[in-house]
């Protein structure tokens, strides 16, 4: 199966519709509950199987902080450059450092370990040295990043550069953007629709629908099953496989 094969949502919504018996809507679910449900779908399998990657650029503010993109999770790799925006030249790591923190903005932080060799003398990035004790501090410049409440903060020396590249996981798009389903995800985003359905029918008329729900979980839930089959899928997809659909993907929700 190619990684760029795709699915559109109306024709899970279609399926899904005609097994419930609700083609057209008339039981209190509209097409956009279908289409959220979807979306979650989606959301789950990208926190279950990290198969969306998302690259983003950005400038670097003076403050030296960046709030996240929504719907995204998981910061993988951060850069900063130099060159144009989004055509990197000269490119540095930024390394993530632990409770680092520059909260309220500007140069000053509180971080366990600082550059000026306060607080403790224990290195947390490599290739820095203990200068004098007349001097105090590590030799070289230091590029880190930590993150707090969803804003990504920056070391002082990351102001050499412009530009900063993040790259994270995503959830699979925002709510109303159009879902993009790749088709090793059909059977399993089917299936949750499905056990949602009749989780929300169960509420109205329990007598009726306890039993048909259950078999839709225990559907969902069985390790032989669909959702369990997309995530084995992805975990044994190529690098070029992944890397492949993970282009596709951010070209379908960045246009």
């Amino acid at each position: 199966m190619n990684a760029n094969d795709f699915v559109s949502a109306e024709k899970i919504i279609s399926e899904v519709t005609q097994t419930v018996n609700d083609k057209e809507f008339k039981k209190g679910f509209s097409k956009g509950w279908f289409m959220s449900r979807i979306h979650d779908a989606l959301q789950e399998l990208a926190f279950d199987t990290f198969y969306y990657k998302i690259t983003q650029d950005f400038e670097l503010p003076e403050h030296l902080q960046i709030k996240m993109p929504e719907n995204t999770f998981n910061i993988r790799e951060i850069y900063v450059y130099q060159g144009d925006f989004c055509n990197p030249t000269r490119t540095q790591v930024v390394y993530h450092k632990r409770q680092f923190n520059n909260m309220h903005k500007g140069d000053g932080y509180t971080a366990k370990v600082k550059d000026d060799g306060s607080n403790s003398a224990d290195l947390f990035q490599p290739n820095q040295r203990l200068l004098t004790l007349n001097h105090g501090g590590f030799y070289g410049p230091k590029y880190y990043y930590n993150v707090q409440n969803g804003v990504m903060m920056f070391s002082k020396d990351c102001q050499a550069f412009p530009y900063v590249r993040v790259i994270f996981n995503g959830m699979g798009g925002e709510d109303g953007d159009k879902p993009v389903i790749p088709r090793f995800f059909q059977r399993a985003i089917v299936d949750y629709v499905e056990e949602r359905y009749y989780n929300a029918m169960r509420n109205r008329n329990p007598r009726t629908y306890n039993s048909i729900w259950q078999s839709a979980a225990n559907r969902l839930d069985d390790y032989r099953g669909n959702w369990h089959k997309a995530q084995k899928r992805v975990k044994s997809m190529d690098s070029a496989e992944k890397e492949s659909m993970e282009e596709y993907l951010s070209s379908m929700y960045h246009k």
